[in-house]
C-alpha cells in the first residue's frame, strides 16, 4: 500500500511522457496514438488483476510469517530453555532482543543491496542462510554459542524482514496495490497464531535425545527453533520459480526482462497467451541501479551513500523522518509487549485470589520472586502452563482479524484515515487495559492495545508509494531499521517498567501510539488510481510533494 497520490503522480508524469516518445526515444507528437508504448504502471494496469497477483501476495506472506516467527519466538523458547541453557532473567531479554538487534545493525545493508541488485537476489540468499544458521542454533550446547548463532541467523532473516514489502508492492498495479499489500500483510497475524499454536503442540512433549557429541539433550525447545525455519524453506523454494520485481527491472534498465515478467502475469491473470499483450515497448526508467564497476569497501559505502543521500534531503526528508517515527513508535509498543507476553499471560493464567489489575497481579509476583529467594534453593522449572498459548492463539486470531479487515477497508476509507483511527483507538486501549479490574476485559484491552501492530504494513505501502522505484528498498528497509530500535528500546524498557512501575509502561507506550496517529494527519488524503480510459498529460516539475 503507500499513498495513492504520488503513484498517480508518476503515472501523470510517465503519461505525458509516453504520449511524446517513439520506440527510438525520440520525441514526435504522434505516438501519441500508438498504444504498444507505454509506462510501467500502464503496462501493469493492462496486465490485469487475478491468479497471479493472488499467488505472488501468498508467497510474499508466506516469507513475511517466517519472518514474524523467527524474531518473536524467542519469547517462547526462553521459558523452556532456562534450564538447559542456565539463563537468567536478564539473558533472556537480551537473548529475546538479538533478532532486533541484528535487523537494526544489517537492514540498512540489505536495503542498498535490494536496489542495487535486486529483491529476488536478496531474499533468496538470505532465507537460505538464516534457516541453516537456525538449524545449528537449535544444537547450541551453552548460551555462548546459541546467542552468537542465534545472531548470525538473525542478521540474514533482517534481509526479507523489509525486502518483502517493497517485493510485494513493485508486482500489484496501483489500483489494487494498497488491497494486496494489506492482505500479505495479514500473514504477520497469521505468524502470531501459527507460533503459539506450533509451541503448544511442541514444548508440551517430554523427550530428551542425549546427543553425546555435542553434549547436549535435544528437547522439545530445541525442535521448535527447526519447526519455525520452515516458512523460509518453503518461502526459498517458491522463490526459485518466482521472478524479479519488474519495477526493479525496469528501473535498472533491463526493459526486455521487465516485458516478459508482464507478459507471464498477463496470460496468468486473463488467461490469453503472451502474444497478444499489447504493450512492446516500456518507457525508460532506468536509474543506474548497477553497482559501479569499482570493488572493495569504500566503493560499497559510497554506493549505500549515494543511495541514501537523497532520503535526508528535500523533497524526501519530511516523509523519510515521518515513517521512520511511526515505525520506531508501533514496534516499540506491539513487538515490545510481546516478548513479555507470555510472561504476562502465564502469570495471570496462574494468578490465584480476587480479581485485580495486571500490573497488580505482576507486582505481587515480583514480591512472591523474592521472599522466596531468600529461603532455600529453588528448583529449575521451565514449564509453561497451556492457558499461556491457548489466550496466544485469540490474540493472534484477533490480530490477524484486523489485518484482514484493514485490506478489505483501504480502498473505501484510504491508508491515512486508517492509521489515524486505528493508531489512536490502540493507544486508548493500551491506557485502559491499566485500568480494568476483570482480567477477561484487561486482557482484551491489552490485545486491542496490541492491535496497532496492523499498521506495519500500512506504513510500509505508505513508504513503498512516498519514495521512487530508485530508493525504495532503502527507505523502507531504514523504516523498518528504526521499527527494530524501537523493539529494542521498547522491549527493555517494558521489562524494566514492570519490575519497577508497571503502569508507566502502559502510559508512556499508549501515548507513544497516540502521537504516532496525531503524525499520520499530515498524510496527503485517499486518491483513486487513474483509469486508463482518463489520464492527466500535466506536467509537473517535482517527484513528491511536501507534507500537509
Amino acid at each position: 500500500m503507500g499513498c495513492a497520490w504520488l503513484d498517480a503522480y508518476f503515472w501523470t508524469n510517465e503519461t505525458f511522457c509516453s504520449a511524446i516518445m517513439t520506440a527510438n526515444g525520440k520525441l514526435e507528437k504522434n505516438a501519441k496514438s500508438d498504444s504498444s508504448i507505454a509506462t510501467l504502471d500502464e503496462a501493469m494496469m493492462l496486465t490485469g488483476f487475478g491468479i497471479y497477483n493472488i499467488l505472488h501476495m501468498l508467497l510474499s506472506g508466506l516469507i513475511l510469517m517466517g519472518v514474524i516467527m523467527q524474531s518473536l519466538v524467542m519469547g517462547y523458547v526462553m521459558p523452556a530453555a532456562q534450564c538447559d541453557l542456565e539463563l537468567t532473567l536478564t539473558q533472556r531479554g537480551w537473548l529475546a532482543a538479538i533478532p532486533f538487534l541484528a535487523i537494526i545493525l544489517t537492514s540498512y545493508f540489505w536495503g542498498w543491496l535490494a536496489d542495487t541488485r535486486g529483491r529476488r537476489f536478496v531474499m533468496l540468499f538470505s532465507m537460505m542462510i538464516s534457516a541453516v544458521f537456525s538449524v545449528l542454533a537449535s544444537l547450541a550446547p551453552d548460551i555462548i554459542s546459541f546467542g552468537l548463532l542465534s545472531f548470525c541467523s538473525s542478521i540474514f532473516m533482517s534481509g526479507p524482514s523489509a525486502v518483502v514489502y517493497t517485493f510485494l508492492g513493485e508486482f500489484t498495479n496501483l489500483r489494487h496495490r494498497d488491497k494486496m499489500v494489506a492482505f500479505g500483510s495479514s500473514f504477520v497475524g497469521i505468524g502470531t497464531v501459527v507460533l503459539p499454536a506450533i509451541s503448544w503442540l511442541i514444548l508440551p512433549l517430554e523427550f530428551s535425545l542425549p546427543v553425546p557429541f555435542l553434549g547436549i539433550a535435544y528437547r522439545p525447545w530445541r525442535l521448535l527453533i527447526v519447526a519455525c525455519t520452515l516458512p523460509f524453506i518453503l518461502g526459498t523454494l517458491f522463490l526459485l520459480i518466482a521472478p524479479e520485481s519488474p519495477k526493479f527491472l525496469n528501473a535498472s534498465g533491463q526493459s526486455e526482462e521487465c516485458l516478459v515478467v508482464l507478459r507471464k502475469i498477463y496470460a496468468v491473470n486473463r488467461r490469453l497467451p503472451e502474444d497478444t499483450y499489447p504493450v512492446k515497448t516500456l518507457v525508460s526508467e532506468a536509474h543506474n541501479t548497477k553497482p559501479k564497476d569499482s570493488k572493495g569497501l569504500a566503493a560499497i559505502f559510497a554506493s549505500m551513500r549515494d543511495q541514501t543521500a537523497p532520503l535526508f534531503r528535500s523533497p524526501l526528508l519530511p516523509w523519510t523522518c515521518l515513517t521512520c517515527f511511526v515505525q520506531f513508535g508501533i514496534f516499540a509498543t506491539t513487538n515490545g509487549f510481546y516478548i513479555w507476553f507470555p510472561t504476562i499471560l502465564n502469570s495471570l493464567a496462574n494468578h490465584e485470589g480476587a480479581e485485580t489489575r495486571i500490573c497488580d497481579v505482576l507486582d505481587a509476583n515480583q514480591a512472591n520472586k523474592a521472599s522466596a529467594s531468600n529461603g532455600t534453593l529453588i528448583k529449575c522449572d521451565d514449564t509453561m502452563n497451556t492457558a499461556t498459548f491457548e489466550m496466544s492463539i485469540y490474540t493472534g486470531l484477533v490480530f490477524c482479524s484486523m489485518y484482514i479487515m484493514v485490506g478489505f477497508l483501504v480502498d473505501f476509507l484510504g491508508k491515512k484515515l486508517i492509521l489515524v483511527v486505528l493508531l489512536a483507538s490502540t493507544g486508548l486501549c493500551g491506557i485502559a487495559a491499566h485500568h480494568a479490574s476483570n482480567q477477561q476485559l484487561a486482557v482484551a484491552l491489552f490485545a486491542i492495545f496490541q492491535m496497532c501492530g496492523a499498521c506495519i504494513g500500512l506504513t510500509n505501502a505508505v513508504t513503498v508509494e512516498l519514495f521512487p522505484t530508485k530508493y525504495r528498498a532503502m527507505a523502507v528497509c531504514l523504516s523498518m531499521m528504526m521499527g527494530r530500535v524501537g523493539s529494542m528500546v521498547g522491549s527493555n524498557l517494558i521489562g524494566l517498567f514492570l519490575t519497577v512501575n508497571c503502569g508507566a509502561s502502559f502510559y508512556l507506550f499508549g501515548a507513544i501510539v497516540i502521537v504516532c496517529s496525531l503524525c499520520c494527519l499530515t498524510l496527503p488524503a485517499k486518491k483513486n488510481a487513474p483509469s486508463l480510459e482518463k489520464q492527466k498529460t500535466e506536467v509537473t516539475q517535482h517527484q513528491t510533494h511536501e507534507p500537509v
